[in-house]
């Protein structure tokens, strides 16, 4: 069996796919990228949440119909 061939049911740990090489060497070369990459998750994911802000959207939704199609307008209407 050739070292890039595993059993069955086995993971060949030593295959670095081309892609991965690629990140790799562009993360290497570009390590500024890091750094925008941690600044766009805190502007985008990590914000905190105002639990006032939270409960108060959460009073003022709609319920949803289960259906996006038909508004709640329609079917009240008479057809």
């Amino acid at each position: 069996m050739d070292s890039a061939e595993s059993p069955a049911g086995k993971i060949d740990r030593g295959y670095v796919s081309e892609y991965t090489h690629f990140i790799d060497q562009f993360l290497a070369d570009h390590p500024e990228a890091l750094v925008d990459q941690h600044d766009g998750r805190q502007l985008y994911w990590d914000r905190k949440v105002d639990l006032a802000d939270l409960e108060k959207a959460g009073q003022d939704s709609v319920d949803a119909d289960g259906y996006g199609f038909y508004s709640s307008a329609w079917r009240a209407m008479k057809h």
